[in-house]
């Protein structure tokens, strides 16, 4: 491979025509949702969306989160990816069950007694991938309304990784699996 004369492409230079790939990608998405559990950090949610827009994710569920996050710094990070990625906030788990669709297979990404590694798992789809708060987890409500769990393989001494790197990991793992990585 010659990388002499190889250049990084410009947005302009990859996506020529931006309102029409925006046209097709509205109805064409892959069926993963990431239902995040509480986050508090305005970074990783607006990395979040970024992430959904950039795996065509079906959207966004936000759990128990206050609608005031997705202002400033959030903003910010996710570069307009907000207007093009579906979202909608549920109060609380107990509201989950009526304000979201019933089909929609729920996968924590938590690392817990019973997890396994991401790539051993074979999704359902409609998924929703739960990704709990940047300290606490994933909310005790949130992991009982889970059908399974997931961890990353932490090969180091540490035992966790950003959240949005965490879910980066998880989301274009579990498209391979899906073989949903077409551009």
């Amino acid at each position: 491979m010659d990388t002499q004369n190889e250049y990084p492409l410009s947005f302009r230079q990859a996506r020529p025509d931006a309102e029409e790939r925006r046209r097709q990608l509205k109805d064409d998405r892959n069926p993963l949702y990431l239902v995040l559990d509480g986050l508090s950090d305005p970074r990783n949610v607006g990395s979040l969306f970024r992430l959904a827009d950039a795996g065509r994710l079906a959207g966004i569920y936000l759990v128990g989160m206050d609608k005031r996050l997705l202002e400033g710094k959030a903003g910010r990070v996710a570069r307009a990816t907000m207007s093009l990625v579906a979202h909608w906030f549920v109060p609380d788990w107990n509201s989950w069950k009526t304000e979201s669709p019933a089909d929609i297979n729920l996968l924590a990404l938590e690392w817990t007694d019973q997890s396994q590694p991401y790539h051993t798992i074979s999704p359902s789809w409609p998924m929703g991938l739960v990704i709990g708060n940047e300290q606490r987890g994933i909310s005790k409500e949130g992991l009982q309304n889970c059908q399974a769990s997931i961890h990353i393989p932490m090969l180091g001494l540490n035992s966790s990784m950003n959240v949005s790197v965490a879910t980066g990991i998880a989301v274009y793992g579990m498209l391979q699996q899906g073989e949903m990585l077409k551009e």
